[in-house]
């Protein structure tokens, strides 16, 4: 149906100098969703500005940073809470290299105000987030500060994913496609990981449950070993 209706990873746009931090390494998790998965994505992350007009265009957005930021006008916080609760998934991720830092606690006093009644808390490891395509496993990101995410969720569904071990440190390559920065303590099974998880990311965004869709069955099963019959 043409570029329009390419799926689109959405990068948010905000106003403080570490919005992009990880320039380009979105297109780490873009290529690989392209290559496999049956899901139609542009190669291209999107920016986006948190209006209602700019969010309606990507069901999935990486609202990133490494250091603190002011406070979002009440349109801005408005128009994310809407974006959400109508099926959005917000993907935050820190890239300070430490736990309790500016970032953190921007990314707290907006949340709060965004979905008051959604608290960020500890998303557990069976989560269905963990094996919406891959099974994934162990610490995700550049580094591992916690070995877990958080999330907020709205009628049984992640509506935002919080981490805070740099996942797009994980993620991001330079001009010859080789890693930019050491994953530790983990290494090549950890970038692996986290690059793997950002594909379940755009799974869980676009079907949610993959138990209840179909339209990936082959190539789960056939990444499996097991026969498909035609």
């Amino acid at each position: 149906m043409g570029p329009a209706s390419l799926l689109k990873f959405g990068l948010l746009r905000y106003a403080s100098a570490g919005w992009n931090p990880r320039p380009g390494a979105l297109r780490t998790v873009i290529r690989h969703v392209g290559s496999s998965t049956s899901i139609e994505i542009a190669d291209q992350p999107l920016e986006v500005e948190p209006t209602i007009a700019q969010l309606r265009k990507t069901p999935l957005l990486l609202w990133a940073g490494d250091r603190g930021f002011d406070p979002l006008a009440p349109e801005a916080r408005g128009a994310l809470a809407a974006w959400m609760r109508a099926g959005g998934l917000l993907l935050i991720d820190s890239s300070e290299g430490r736990a309790d830092a500016g970032f953190d606690a921007s990314v707290r006093r907006e949340m709060a105000a965004i979905l008051p009644d959604a608290p960020l808390t500890r998303i557990g490891a069976d989560h269905v987030l963990f094996k919406s395509f891959y099974l994934v496993r162990g610490g995700l990101g550049r580094m591992v500060i916690l070995d877990y995410l958080e999330g907020a969720t709205l009628d049984g569904r992640l509506a935002a994913i919080y981490c805070r071990n740099d996942l797009q440190g994980s993620w991001a390559v330079d001009s010859l496609g080789q890693p930019q920065f050491e994953t530790t303590p983990g290494g090549i099974s950890q970038r692996e990981m986290s690059e793997r998880f950002g594909v379940n990311l755009v799974l869980y965004a676009t079907c949610t449950d993959y138990k209840a869709d179909q339209a990936h069955v082959k190539a789960l099963l056939g990444r499996r070993a097991w026969r498909v019959d035609e």
